[in-house]
């Protein structure tokens, strides 16, 4: 109970030192008063290169941005926007303190099956350590977001510590040749009590993120590493080959916390795309994609053959105007068991869109396809994943999103989905300090041991202290 009661002492000593410190105000009234989100994302000059790695060269304005079918760039864990300075003043050399959040968790979960219902009433706390260091052609970064949750003073049993890590690095090796390796490490210890924005969304590149929200039963553990490697064939043309590793395991115990269940699986893959940059604001490509799966205990795929997903696609995007972003794919989806299960072959989409108002903000993302890099599960299904946001800047201080979605696999059933819905308040106290209020309803079925089936309503209200970003390019 000691350790819970400082944390709120901390924080009030934490923001005492920013707002009476004049040098930290100033710092940050100089950066905008947006969120991270709203900073932009690219300053190259030139269409062809705006999918390279960072330089030092300072930020332009209005430098459009159109999409890529492969994304080079690092990205905090679960955002859609690049990685960026910071104006936090708990800074020593390259290590800060990116953020730091308190909230008190209403969770209520309902099992299908008419099983009993299960209500939590818990405090989480979570912050992110970081360390940024760039050197003359490269851009070494960690990030470490721990989350913490306290039931009745005790870390609770069913929530425990969910930490993510990521890793990435940069390299320019010339003005034609650039690389991104990148390592991202999942630790769930049972479901999340509540998500963060589902949906990604930067305002400044349009680029647009699908966060899973399906709940697993039990712990959950991924661990993805890739490389992107972009190669300027001509002033308009650019090809990038990124291969990648990703290994997962769901482990589900019984009251006496021995694993009654194990899922794991393994994919390696890569993918390899070419684009035309048709204008400054227009790309056009073409992209194949090949992921190879060996999986344990997973329902309709083979524990002694693997699984292969291709993907042929062309891709589009325009960034019609300075506030308006349209990415586009269609192709075919290939999925090939080995003799366990009958081939199948679908037709493979991908979409995002959006739009930005002077006081309000839409987008709307949907992907069809071999979805076993995004989600937090193994399966060898293609899946249907549709997402739509909406934010609305009432007052100077006062700003409300909502979102919804749903996810379902392809095929005969048994068959898992879900779909939710959520909507959240946030008042912005200082420049740093912002109260959070929402509500999140979500509703799953699943055919697979590694998730629960039921209904979850959430209500969280917290306190989050987050210095602005500085773009980096």
């Amino acid at each position: 109970m000691k350790v819970v009661r400082s944390w709120p002492m901390k924080l009030v000593l934490v923001l005492a030192v920013v707002v009476n410190n004049p040098v930290l105000v100033g710092a940050q009234q100089e950066a905008p008063s947006k969120n991270i989100g709203d900073q932009p994302e690219n300053t190259d000059t030139t269409a062809t290169t705006a999918q390279n790695m960072p330089t030092n060269q300072a930020p332009a304005v209005d430098v459009p941005t159109p999409g890529y079918p492969i994304d080079a760039q690092i990205h905090p864990a679960l955002r859609a926007i690049p990685w960026m300075g910071t104006t936090s003043p708990l800074r020593w050399g390259s290590f800060y303190v990116g953020d730091f959040s308190i909230d008190q968790i209403r969770d209520n979960f309902r099992p299908a099956g008419g099983l009993a219902s299960e209500n939590l009433n818990l405090s989480i706390f979570h912050t992110s350590i970081n360390f940024d260091k760039t050197f003359a052609k490269q851009e070494l970064v960690l990030q470490y977001s721990p989350q913490l949750a306290v039931l009745n003073g005790h870390v609770a049993s069913n929530a425990g510590v969910n930490n993510n890590l990521m890793f990435g690095t940069t390299f320019q090796f010339s003005p034609r040749l650039s690389m991104k390796l990148e390592n991202d490490l999942v630790q769930v210890d049972s479901r999340a009590l509540f998500p963060p924005d589902i949906l990604g969304v930067d305002q400044k590149t349009g680029n647009l993120v699908q966060n899973a929200f399906l709940a697993n039963d039990g712990k959950f553990f991924a661990d993805k590493v890739d490389a992107v490697i972009n190669y300027q064939l001509s002033p308009r043309n650019l090809l990038t080959v990124s291969p990648g590793f990703r290994y997962a395991q769901d482990v589900n115990h019984d009251h006496l916390n021995n694993p009654n269940y194990l899922a794991n699986g393994d994919t390696i893959g890569v993918d390899v795309a070419l684009t035309h940059a048709l204008t400054s604001r227009q790309n056009l490509g073409v992209l194949y994609k090949l992921q190879v799966l060996r999986a344990t205990n997973v329902p309709g795929v083979s524990n002694s053959v693997y699984t292969y997903f291709k993907t042929y696609h062309l891709f589009y995007a325009n960034q019609l105007s300075r506030t308006w972003w349209l990415r586009s794919e269609i192709g075919m989806e290939n999925v090939d068991y080995q003799g366990f299960a009958p081939n199948t072959t679908e037709i493979g989409v991908g979409f995002g869109l959006l739009r930005t108002f002077t006081n309000s903000v839409f987008g709307i993302s949907y992907n069809r396809g071999a979805m076993g890099q995004n989600i937090n599960f193994i399966t060898g299904r293609i899946g249907d994943r549709a997402d739509a946001y909406y934010e609305l800047q009432l007052t100077r201080r006062l700003k409300w999103s909502n979102g919804g979605g749903f996810y379902r696999e392809t095929g005969a059933p048994p068959r898992t989905s879900g779909d939710y819905g959520s909507t959240k308040v946030k008042y912005s106290v200082l420049t740093s300090v912002t109260l959070v209020g929402g509500y999140t309803h979500i509703f799953q079925d699943s055919n697979t041991l590694q998730l629960l089936s039921g209904t979850r309503d959430t209500f969280d209200f917290g306190l989050t202290w987050a210095p602005a970003g500085i773009p980096r390019r």
